[in-house]
């Protein structure tokens, strides 16, 4: 019986997708963080308040941070 070496085209395509997305979210997650510096704090919104729990829930934080 034969094995394969290495990594077959379905799981090259899986980590690469994988490796796209946890990207995207840390970007997200830090644009998150630079929303938040950037604000005045003049007015507490729901969004606002959101943000900052997005910095402790990480997944929250990087789709706040692309909105």
């Amino acid at each position: 019986m034969k094995f394969q070496k290495g990594f077959t085209s379905v799981q090259g395509a899986v980590t690469l997708v994988l490796s796209i997305l946890a990207i995207a979210g840390v970007v997200g997650w830090i644009w998150n963080i630079v929303k938040i510096i950037n604000t005045g704090f003049d007015v507490f919104t729901g969004l606002l308040i959101a943000r900052v729990v997005g910095v402790f829930l990480a997944p929250l934080g990087a789709v706040l941070g692309y909105l």
